[in-house]
């Protein structure tokens, strides 16, 4: 199966009394990128969360953040800051002062009020410099990564099935060129014989060189090898989509191929009926292109 480059994974744990919440976005990219944020105190994870995206991915830029969502409250998990409460206390007496403003703080500011102030209580939460907590925070990261994996594979499919539609256009539109051929080349042929023949006040006996050089010419705006060219390409287009794997960068190359021999089609065809479908094949391999881009 084929595999997109975008998808978004995200998965809950519990890791020394906190829940911890690892998200992981993958975007197109041409190389592995792996940007990760994490809190200060799990640094020492990075090249390991580094190391296991790479494993499982080819390709993409993933964006990685770990983050405390909440922590378990246990006995003496929480605190008040005296210190701070007793600056608190000072200022608001000499706010009272400079303001002119006579009060009792112990009557006219309530509990309430207190609180609302910051910085006044203190949370214990989980200590994610201890080491013990890696391995929790890893399993985490990798049930993210599958989610991830899961989504990049479904939209892969998707993408699998548009490219495969379009393919076999591509292919049935090069057929019609290739049964064409033989048809352009004839009347061609016809075509500048009697175009001579008008002109020229020569013999027919005498013109064996000029015929010759008008079949020179004619072979020359043949298109036979490029449409056999391009039949080779889609084969392995075929090929390389029902392989799966990491397969982005191959299948950008022969798209890019084909695209090629198609131009050199354009220039040489002078056909009406091949020029409107050398159109639309360019038309759905641009369509593939875009595609392509997201593929792994």
């Amino acid at each position: 199966m084929v595999q997109s480059m975008t998808g978004f994974g995200r998965s809950e744990g519990n890791c020394g009394g906190a829940t911890c919440r690892i998200e992981v976005r993958s975007v197109n990219h041409r190389y592995c990128d792996v940007s990760v944020r994490l809190p200060d105190e799990l640094a020492r994870l990075e090249q390991g969360i580094r190391n296991a995206i790479m494993h499982k991915f080819s390709r993409g830029k993933f964006d990685v953040s770990i983050v405390q969502k909440d922590a378990a409250l246990k006995e003496g998990s929480l605190g008040l800051k005296s210190t701070t409460i007793k600056q608190y206390h000072v200022m608001l007496r000499e706010l009272s002062k400079a303001f002119n403003v006579n009060f009792s703080i112990r009557n006219d500011i309530g509990l309430s009020d207190m609180v609302a102030l910051k910085n006044l209580l203190t949370i214990s939460t989980a200590d994610f410099s201890n080491q013990e907590i890696d391995e929790p925070v890893m399993k985490i990261l990798n049930k993210s990564l599958e989610e991830l994996k899961k989504m990049r594979l479904k939209e892969g499919n998707t993408i699998y099935r548009d490219l495969k539609r379009r393919i076999g256009k591509i292919e049935s539109m090069a057929k019609r060129i290739e049964r064409h051929i033989p048809v352009v080349v004839r009347d061609m042929k016809k075509r500048y014989i009697s175009r001579i023949m008008e002109l020229s006040e020569t013999p027919l006996s005498d013109m064996k060189r000029l015929y010759q050089e008008i079949a020179i010419m004619v072979e020359r705006m043949d298109v036979t090898e490029e449409v056999v060219r391009i039949n080779s390409h889609v084969a392995q287009l075929k090929d390389k989509l029902e392989e799966g794997g990491v397969v982005g960068r191959t299948l950008d190359f022969l798209v890019q191929e084909i695209n090629r021999e198609i131009n050199t089609i354009a220039a040489k065809a002078s056909d009406v009926k091949i020029s409107q479908l050398v159109v639309e094949i360019k038309s759905e391999v641009e369509r593939i292109r875009e595609q392509v881009q997201n593929i792994e």
